[in-house]
């Protein structure tokens, strides 16, 4: 089979038409973003009341909220973005809390990202520590290094929601399949995620007009903005990811059974 090039733009554009075509997935984004910033303003609560028994109920309730939110957020709007990568129409009652099926792989994925992430992390201050004791001159290297590590592990993770809903890939086969993906798209990944970035600045760029315009409009206006990209920016990822599902069809190992499996 001919390698496939990821093509970003494309993507970009079919997720631009998908939105347009189902302006569902903007009240989504509305809903479960104001869901998502309630749990963190009911955790902020707890700073704001003296009882200690009240504080903590804030928080922990806080918490709970704003994790089942972010569950249910990457859930949804992949879910709706590989729909729209496949020209499928997508139904309120498909995005409903009540029909996150795979909340739990999805957790389970995130700690294991988290878990990456931390052993960079570990490693990088580790490394760190020996250099300025015994080369000083060079401590900002593992700095640096530990950086490009964690970009990395980023980037090659950047289908692990797709991954998630469109397999049964589980564990360390959902990361080895990210290696993969990484070394062969790498410079694809990279212009796509530098993409990404650009429409993340968009509601920032807003919000910093909006209050040299108008004095405390600036947070609202992000807020609004961030509405309207955040759809954009992940039916963007899944409409790339629909790309290259053919090769991965191909890819020799346990995602070729996953993937069938799926397609079932």
């Amino acid at each position: 089979m001919k390698p496939i090039r990821l093509n970003s733009w494309v993507a970009f554009q079919q997720s631009w038409r998908g939105i347009a075509h189902q302006p569902l997935l903007l009240a989504f984004s509305l809903v479960a973003l104001g869901t998502h910033l309630s749990g963190w303003a009911l955790f902020a609560g707890g700073e704001r009341v003296d009882s200690g028994v009240l504080a903590a109920l804030l928080r922990l309730g806080g918490i709970a909220l704003y994790g089942g939110s972010l569950i249910w957020m990457i859930e949804g709007f992949t879910l709706a973005g590989l729909a729209i990568a496949r020209e499928q129409t997508i139904h309120w009652q498909e995005l409903s809390p009540s029909e996150c099926r795979h909340s739990g792989r999805l957790s389970l994925y995130l700690a294991y990202l988290a878990g990456a992430l931390l052993a960079v992390a570990l490693i990088t201050g580790l490394i760190w520590s020996l250099v300025l004791l015994l080369l000083p001159g060079l401590s900002a290297a593992p700095a640096l290094l530990g950086l490009i590590a964690a970009l990395a592990v980023v980037i090659s993770q950047l289908f692990g929601p797709c991954l998630v809903l469109d397999t049964r890939l589980r564990g360390t086969a959902l990361f080895r399949q990210g290696v993969w993906l990484l070394e062969h798209h790498g410079p694809g990944l990279l212009l796509l995620c530098s993409g990404l970035v650009g429409l993340l600045l968009i509601p920032l760029l807003i919000g910093l007009v909006a209050e040299a315009l108008v004095s405390g409009l600036g947070l609202l206006a992000t807020l609004v903005a961030l509405v309207g990209v955040l759809p954009l920016l992940t039916t963007t990822v899944t409409g790339a990811y629909v790309q290259l599902r053919p090769e991965l069809q191909n890819n020799p190992g346990e995602v070729t059974a996953s993937l069938k499996q799926s397609d079932r």
